[in-house]
């Protein structure tokens, strides 16, 4: 995970960077360009002041075989937060605009919303999400429910940088949300009948995590409509403890 979400800065372009490898041919996994905006947006930051929010708009799709450009723009550093607006490019223009803000280390009063139990990880077979880069587990969907969760950790461990871990949590939130929010349209499931992608994308990220353990993320249906659908999900430890909050908005179209 670390070399793929690798990124080298542009000679003579201060704040812009560009994918150390190129995409793989075909689809673009959106949470990659999620993710290396995350961290273009993280090596313009000082010090330990971490990305606690991300809101992205997915333009156009992106295109296997090219290199990711992401352009940094220094929106602004308070004194305990900071913004920063990140473009990705490739050939045919945008294909992601991110704005993704920062908040120094500070202490504050704690609360989450508690966790359903789930079953462990290796009692459950391979999942769909299953990659080169993480492991997934699929938990069964309990009778009469929408919400789909799913367990994952990296296939290699992922070296011990937080802000990298956090950037790894950013790549994950992308793992089944477009796929949630037509949950309730059994008429949507095959490919043939349905056209389903991303609009647009946030995470909050609540406290750090180890991402080289096991994290569950859970995703359930809000509403669909007007040829739009909307899911919500959180990623969590295996302990329940909550690390995220994301939500995605999706392009939902029927094609009978």
């Amino acid at each position: 995970m670390a070399d793929r979400l690798a990124l080298e800065p542009v000679p003579g372009e201060p704040d812009v960077f560009t994918s150390r490898h190129a995409c793989e041919r075909g689809h673009v996994f959106g949470g990659l360009l999620i993710a290396q905006s995350a961290r273009a947006a993280q090596l313009t930051v000082d010090g330990d002041r971490a990305i606690h929010s991300l809101h992205a708009s997915f333009l156009v799709a992106g295109r296997g075989g090219e290199h990711l450009r992401h352009e940094v723009e220094r929106t602004r550093d308070g004194s305990s937060f900071g913004t920063r607006r990140v473009v990705v490019r490739q050939s045919r223009g945008p294909a992601l605009v991110l704005t993704a803000d920062f908040h120094d280390v500070e202490d504050g009063l704690e609360y989450e919303l508690p966790a359903a139990p789930a079953p462990p990880p290796d009692e459950l077979p391979v999942g769909r999400y299953a990659s080169p880069w993480f492991e997934s587990r699929d938990v069964p969907v309990a009778e009469g429910s929408l919400a789909r969760r799913a367990w994952f950790r990296p296939v290699l461990p992922v070296p011990a940088d937080p802000m990298l871990h956090l950037q790894c949590v950013a790549y994950l939130s992308d793992h089944g949300p477009t796929r949630a929010a037509r949950e309730p349209h059994a008429a949507l499931d095959a490919d043939a009948n349905r056209m389903s992608v991303s609009l647009d994308h946030s995470v909050w990220f609540h406290r750090p995590v180890d991402v080289n353990q096991w994290l569950l993320s859970e995703l359930v249906p809000v509403a669909t409509g007007r040829g739009r659908g909307l899911a919500i999900g959180t990623i969590r430890t295996a302990d329940g403890t909550l690390v995220a909050t994301l939500a995605q908005e999706v392009l939902l179209r029927s094609r009978t």
